[in-house]
């Protein structure tokens, strides 16, 4: 361990309880945002279909019928 790391231990002692199980949350999200992530082949399979299929996307006259409200 580095003096850096053992001087913020130090002081994350220092802290009150709640403090401390903050700053542990944080170190874990830290710590984990370095893994890769936890997808199941199907789940990833699935993120490449719909990456790969055509947008749908509302034509200019379908949005406005939204925010025009039904013709008369």
């Amino acid at each position: 361990m580095n003096e850096a790391l053992r001087d913020v231990i130090a002081r994350l002692e220092a802290l009150p309880d709640d403090r401390q199980q903050q700053a542990a949350f944080l170190l874990l999200d830290f710590l984990e945002a370095d893994q890769e992530p936890l997808l199941t082949p199907e789940q990833v399979a699935e993120v490449k279909r719909r990456l790969a299929a055509e947008p749908i996307f509302a034509s200019d006259e379908e949005v406005r019928s939204v925010f025009d409200g039904p013709a008369e």
